[in-house]
């Protein structure tokens, strides 16, 4: 049974990973039926969109590359992310909000995520075109 949801949920996982964008427009309607703000929807579904990006980045670098890296790098960018945006925080205030510098930190990897997301996808298009002529 538990192999069995395992898998479901890794096929799951691998469906809406494979195109962030398009998962991010469907969970965007999805949410916005239910909530009926947009402001809240939009955040909300980011959030969703950055755990799949998350995923997907890492795959087309570890393709691009021939690594098994991709995770850990970006693992990496977002513990350094979180500890500078967090010593400005402290620096600024006098204390730490973790909470505020977290979702900081993993709105701004959505951005990020998006960016290389998109530049990935054109070197692997470019990559394949160069290889098939």
């Amino acid at each position: 049974m538990w192999k069995l949801l395992s898998s479901w949920f890794m096929n799951l996982y691998a469906l809406l990973a494979v195109a962030p964008f398009i998962t991010f427009i469907l969970l965007w309607l999805l949410v916005y039926v239910f909530l009926r703000d947009k402001k809240m929807t939009t955040r909300l579904t980011m959030d969703v969109t950055t755990f799949f990006l998350l995923g997907s980045v890492s795959l087309m670098w570890n393709q691009l590359f021939h690594t098994n890296f991709g995770f850990w790098l970006i693992a990496l960018v977002l513990l350094i992310a979180f500890g500078i945006i967090g010593g400005y925080q402290t620096n600024l205030k006098g204390k730490t909000d973790l909470m505020r510098v977290s979702r900081v930190v993993w709105r701004l990897s959505f951005l990020g995520l998006s960016a290389l997301y998109i530049l990935l996808f054109f070197l692997h298009v470019g990559k394949n075109y160069i290889f098939l002529t």
